[in-house]
């Protein structure tokens, strides 16, 4: 069968692209165009309704099969992105016998069958569409090329390995099978395991990379949370006021730095709940705090006790910061930078220690990062049938090592669950 699609956004725009994959999409361009078109050469043409009316001019390009993304016949109609151009093409297209309008991510999906990209590739491809941060983008780029893909062939070869040794032993009786051979299948398998294990704990990287780092900004009412966010975020967010208690729920703000989607939240003001709206409020800022990657405590110059009342327990990334300097010092708090946000005294000093935070925790892991459920199931698979592999019977042990290359084959090439496949691709928009 042979699919069709717009392939660019729905909207007015100055190009679309409308595409065709399949045996037809010669005789489409053919039967549009009147014209038979070199391969792989953008050509300018006319195309023409059935009754040869002019719908448009358009640059249209035919790639051979295997030539192509899908590994299919396919042609591509780059028209002028008006509705009514694109509501015609797609008329005149589907009036062609055996052509149907193609389903969520069956372009994708039929260059995975056709051999053109493996499941970690097509993965990689939905977050590089999805894509909104350039560490994102970086990280998509890494699954849908080759870097992703090849260290798991790597640990398929080393696996691959352990069994060319098993049936190396085939040659020995049971009381010949040299220890050397054992010791090395068991070496293999090991230092495999413990890459394996590593890989998976950088799902906790890939979480930050995806939902973004979350900042909370903690302190007793009053001083100047509201004021710093609105700073932080170039948004006037949260109302300022010298009334304390304004902010009695969680105001939350996105930006970027440095490449790197944060969530920064503005939380009610700890003090003792006068009603329950605010005791409400605290709840929540006590569950945001605990969530948080980093915390700003934040205290006032003018108070003795800056932060009566707040657990103080500072991690690594937390920043204790004083604000109101412009004011008399009623404390003897240390805290890592004191400012003023009235008069933006250190305001550029204290967002060039929160930047380095951020880089911190973003950059931990400079590799693939594991981004899956499903790969992350079949990794665990694999580690506990590598971490099975004990004694000396080589039978036991070559049915844990073909568990373990099975479930590491299954990553890139998983073609008998049609259910999984079905997630996978689904999750396309139409036209990719």
């Amino acid at each position: 069968m042979t699919i069709y699609a717009l392939s660019t956004a729905q909207g007015q725009a100055g190009v679309a692209i409308v595409r065709v994959s399949g045996d037809l999409a010669e005789k489409t361009i053919n039967t549009l165009t009147k014209k038979r078109l070199q391969p792989r050469k953008a050509t300018l043409c006319n195309i023409y309704k059935d009754n040869n009316e002019k719908i448009d001019e358009s640059i249209v390009i035919y790639f051979e099969r295997h030539k192509s993304f899908t590994g299919e016949p396919v042609a591509e109609f780059h028209t002028h992105g008006s509705h009514a151009v694109i509501r015609a093409l797609l008329k005149e297209i589907s009036k062609i016998e055996g052509l149907r309008p193609a389903e969520a991510g069956e372009f994708t999906k039929q260059a995975y069958l056709s051999g053109k990209i493996n499941l970690v590739q097509v993965e990689g491809l939905n977050d590089l569409i999805s894509a909104e941060t350039e560490k994102q983008r970086h990280q998509a780029i890494m699954q849908y090329g080759d870097e992703a893909t090849n260290q798991y062939l790597k640990w398929a070869e080393e696996i691959k390995s352990c069994l060319a040794y098993i049936e190396a032993s085939i040659d020995f009786s049971d009381e010949d099978v040299p220890t050397n051979l054992i010791k090395d299948i068991k070496k293999i398998s090991k230092k495999a395991q413990s890459e394996i294990d590593s890989y998976i704990k950088t799902e906790d990287d890939n979480e930050i990379l995806q939902a973004g780092i979350k900042i909370a900004i903690v302190g007793r009412p009053n001083s100047g949370k509201s004021s710093l966010i609105n700073y932080l975020t170039n948004k006037n967010i949260s109302i300022v006021s010298k009334k304390p208690g304004t902010t009695t729920d969680l105001l939350r703000s996105e930006r970027t730095y440095d490449g790197v989607y944060v969530t920064l939240t503005d939380t009610a003001g700890i003090r003792a709940a006068k009603d329950e709206i605010e005791k409400e409020g605290l709840k929540r800022t006590k569950k945001e705090l605990e969530t948080a990657h980093i915390r700003i405590f934040l205290g006032s110059n003018s108070e003795k006790k800056p932060f009566y009342g707040i657990d103080m327990t500072v991690k690594d990334n937390d920043i204790v910061v004083i604000n109101k300097s412009d004011l008399k010092k009623q404390h003897k708090i240390r805290p890592n930078i004191s400012i003023s946000i009235k008069t933006n005294k250190k305001l550029n000093i204290l967002e060039k220690k929160l930047k380095e935070k951020i880089k911190k925790l973003s950059s931990s892991q400079l590799g693939t990062l594991l981004n899956r459920e499903r790969q992350k199931n079949h990794l665990i698979r694999a580690s506990k049938a590598l971490a099975s592999i004990k004694g000396g019977d080589l039978e036991i042990i070559s049915l844990h090592v073909r568990d373990a290359l099975k479930s590491i084959d299954s990553i890139t090439q998983e073609t008998s669950n049609e259910d999984v496949l079905g997630v996978i691709f689904n999750k396309f928009c139409i036209g990719k």
